[in-house]
């Protein structure tokens, strides 16, 4: 039986991180197998990109929505292969910030709606369809 990814999204401090680790606890408690996961994922290798551009290393002429959401993706796809795994071994997935946050972050420095859909559409086609991240199941804001 394949597992759940379930994606908690919001705001930065809306207790996303509080509500899924809390979610995991239950999910267990009720016998389910189930793994959090956060990203980006701090301190691992695939994340480096990510902390640069966080801590304001790279010049904003650098770093636009389809720039930075690779850096975003990248630290996914490598998380997603051992995501796959549990989720083939029937594992309940709980991912604090996933997709939906890129979209919306890098989304929002997008002014124009005609080029704000194409890079959604660009956006997505890369991680579920080139890095074929897994896609959550249920996705809650």
């Amino acid at each position: 039986m394949a597992g759940k990814l379930i994606a908690i999204e919001g705001t930065d401090g809306s207790g996303k991180a509080t509500q899924a680790k809390l979610l995991v606890e239950r999910l267990r408690k009720e016998g389910k197998e189930a793994a959090l996961y956060d990203f980006p994922r701090y301190g691992e290798p695939s994340a480096y990109f990510v902390e640069q551009y966080l801590a304001g290393n790279y010049p904003p002429e650098m770093t636009d929505a389809y720039q930075a959401s690779l850096f975003y993706a990248m630290d996914r796809f490598e998380a997603s292969i051992g995501m796959r795994e549990q989720l083939e071994e029937g594992t309940t997935l709980v991912v604090n910030r996933y997709t939906a946050s890129n979209l919306a972050h890098q989304g929002g420095k997008i002014e124009d709606p005609t080029e704000r859909q194409r890079f959604f559409a660009w956006a997505t086609g890369l991680e579920f369809g080139y890095l074929r991240i897994p896609k959550p199941s249920k996705i809650l804001v």
